[in-house]
């Protein structure tokens, strides 16, 4: 086994997809349908009853947000696979990536086309994320909270 000899000066503030604070929240179970889904993604309903896939689509129903989960692996790791039981945020905060410069209290979209997941304030042509406003604003692919109001 390798011994560790680099550190991180500074603890990291977040990761894509951790809950943002200690406030009651809402977490579902979902099974990972078809790919492989990042933590801090919208998901929409898949083909089972408790399945989930990654929502891609303007008019996808979203189901909520994916949190990350240690026990899926190494810190390297930040997906789940197909058939993990995905942690699926329906209230709360969580951390998310930015596309472009959002601003708190702005409603939340996830950008469709060329936005690998990210989220954004702008309305055209992205898919809103119901009852969810950013808590904080960010630029460009910088962590940033949304609050899901479930």
């Amino acid at each position: 086994m390798a011994t560790q000899t680099t550190y991180l000066t500074e603890q990291r503030t977040a990761l894509e997809g951790m809950i943002g604070n200690t406030e009651p929240n809402n977490l579902i179970s979902r099974e990972v349908e078809t790919a492989a889904i990042g933590f801090g993604k919208a998901v929409k309903q898949g083909v089972a009853d408790r399945g989930v896939i990654a929502a891609s689509a303007a008019a996808d129903v979203v189901r909520g947000i994916t949190v990350r989960d240690q026990s899926v692996g190494a810190d390297s790791i930040d997906e789940f696979a197909v058939n993990d039981s995905a942690l699926v945020m329906t209230r709360g905060l969580v951390w998310v990536t930015a596309f472009d410069t959002v601003i708190a209290g702005a409603p939340a979209y996830m950008r469709v086309v060329g936005g690998s997941g990210k989220f954004t304030d702008t309305t055209t042509d992205n898919l809103a994320i119901p009852n969810a406003i950013f808590e904080t604003g960010g630029a460009a692919d910088e962590l940033v909270l949304v609050r899901l109001l479930g």
